[in-house]
């Protein structure tokens, strides 16, 4: 395991004094991502309790390294990532959810472990793989996202993807409910002159109840004029304002969460369009139930995933996606700090799809999930973890194992990193600068001490 501490530009010199508290400059693991995992990516993660347990769940287009027999999905031990019944062998898996005790696999796969009935979606029941009756074999058929929520008439599975007749013939197309028995379209289909797909579901509540929102590539749904994102109140769906656009080219919501930057919930939508609402809006936007605002200067290229989490110093939404460094932009993972984005440490070396917060064994974390193989400054296969700090003074002197105590060998970690200047050295702005104010900073650290 490897852990490193990161200074960005924005990043201020840690200060020690008594009444204050902030978190230090960003502190990753690569635990689970060593080895982690070979082939193309990991797209997403989910929490589930198979019966032994609860445990995090990773899927995507991969094997794991040292897992035998692991294709697209695994499951994290405490120690390693193992198989799940076989695996999702085919070309990909892409969304997990838990829905009556069991864990829900959807994506294009062939099967489930090589259970008849499984291809596309699946259900895992601890033991074994079940069908779930999708009749999903055709080749044109994907899932792309799963969600659970309760209208008001029972909780139900909730399903996005492009696929048609989910359940066999004359069944639901791109989204559909399922009560465990039965498949169900949620009014009329999308339509518009463009690729159709729904990509993301999220549950909201935005001061009058929650809602279904749905975001993808569409230009309308049950008739109604709706740019790519709508809301279903559990009886009909309603546009947002004119939804999310660009020029040219195809614009497409990804990702959605909710997140209270002070002023109260509201729904923030990532993916790749221009403008929200008629408003320029660069793939990502704030919609807070009545119109749409911009956040930010944006990003160069699509945002993947939206989470909120808490790296010691307050709930922050972090954004991750295909955008880079290149022209000013930032690398793959970034924090909004409630009037800009910001690096987070040195980011990632390709694209990050998923992100989830979970205690792994480490404490609270964001773990993202990619194609990338460094990331906060780590080697590391396809997955790391940003991790929550405590203390800032321990987080910045404290860069040796046992970690929660500062001793020389701290100190030691410390000069060599500075000789060799070493990301885990640079404490102090400039990032890449190591000079007297590191010196000063980790001086002033290792003098506070911990907690």
């Amino acid at each position: 395991m490897h852990r490193t501490r990161l200074s960005v530009g924005s990043v201020l010199a840690l200060t020690v004094s008594a009444g204050i508290a902030s978190a230090g400059p960003p502190l990753f693991s690569n635990t689970l991502g060593t080895p982690g995992f070979s082939g193309s990516y990991v797209a997403s993660f989910a929490v589930h309790d198979d019966g032994s347990g609860e445990a995090l769940y990773a899927t995507g287009q991969f094997t794991a390294t040292g897992a035998a027999g692991t294709t697209n999905l695994a499951r994290w031990n405490g120690a390693a990532w193992e198989g799940v019944g076989g695996g999702l062998p085919g070309q990909y898996s892409n969304a997990l959810t838990t829905y009556q005790g069991d864990l829900i696999a959807g994506g294009y796969f062939d099967s489930a472990g090589g259970v008849p009935g499984t291809a596309k979606l699946a259900r895992w029941d601890g033991t074994q793989w079940n069908s779930m009756d999708a009749q999903s074999d055709s080749f044109l058929n994907s899932i792309w996202d799963l969600t659970v929520w309760d209208d008001g008439n029972g909780e139900k599975l909730y399903i996005a993807g492009n696929y048609l007749d989910l359940g066999g013939v004359g069944g639901p197309d791109h989204l559909a409910s399922w009560d465990g028995s039965t498949y169900a379209p949620l009014g009329a289909p999308i339509g518009g002159a463009v690729p159709l797909i729904v990509l993301d579901i999220q549950v909201a509540d935005l001061g009058d109840g929650e809602k279904l929102y749905a975001g993808g590539r569409f230009l309308n749904i049950d008739g109604i004029p709706a740019n790519n994102i709508a809301v279903w109140d559990g009886s009909s769906w309603s546009a947002m304002g004119s939804g999310v656009t660009r020029p040219s080219g195809i614009s497409q919501v990804l990702t959605m969460t909710v997140f209270d930057d002070g002023s109260g919930d509201a729904l923030y939508v990532g993916g790749r369009f221009e403008t929200a609402g008629g408003v320029p809006a660069s793939r990502i936007a704030k919609w807070d139930g009545s119109s749409w605002s911009a956040v930010g200067a944006g990003f160069n290229s699509d945002v993947q995933e939206l989470t909120v989490f808490d790296d010691g110093s307050g709930p922050a939404l972090y954004a991750s996606g295909n955008f880079e460094a290149a022209n000013g932009g930032i690398d793959h993972i970034a924090k909004w700090n409630g009037s800009s984005w910001e690096q987070v440490g040195s980011g990632a070396n390709a694209n990050v799809f998923g992100a989830i917060v979970y205690d792994a064994g480490e404490g609270p974390a964001l773990h993202f999930a990619g194609s990338f193989t460094q990331a906060g400054g780590l080697a590391t296969n396809r997955v790391v973890s940003l991790l929550a700090q405590g203390d800032p003074g321990c987080n910045a002197a404290d860069n040796s194992e046992p970690f929660g105590v500062l001793d020389l060998s701290d100190v030691q970690g410390f000069v060599a990193a500075f000789i060799g200047q070493q990301a885990p050295a640079d404490i102090a702005p400039p990032a890449g600068v190591w000079d007297l104010a590191d010196v000063q900073a980790f001086v002033a650290a290792f003098t506070a001490g911990c907690p």
